[in-house]
């Protein structure tokens, strides 16, 4: 039970810092509201087929938690891609300001 606990906070911890780090890149309200919309997508499944499994406590293969861990790892590493490419982007676009 305790493993499951820490997988499932660790997984969430992955995706919000990966979405806090795309916020911070971009500058536009209306996109930021809409990243926290995919954050909410993102880590909605995995928090409700953990506390089902821990409240339920089911005695076969909880095969549904298996894929929303899958699902929520991708879309971490999704993000986590999308967030370096904006923070590279960034970056170049400061480098060049500051050059002219």
């Amino acid at each position: 039970m305790s493993n499951l606990v820490t997988l499932t906070i660790t997984s969430e911890a992955f995706l919000l810092l990966s979405f806090i780090i795309i916020i911070l890149s971009s500058r536009s309200l209306k996109m930021n509201v809409l990243w926290v919309i995919l954050l909410i997508i993102g880590g909605a499944p995995l928090l409700y087929l953990a506390i089902d499994h821990v409240k339920n406590d089911y005695m076969d293969a909880n095969i549904g938690l298996g894929l929303a861990f899958m699902f929520t790892w991708i879309y971490s590493a999704v993000a986590f891609i999308i967030a370096i490419i904006l923070l590279v982007k960034k970056k170049r676009n400061n480098n060049i300001s500051k050059e002219q």
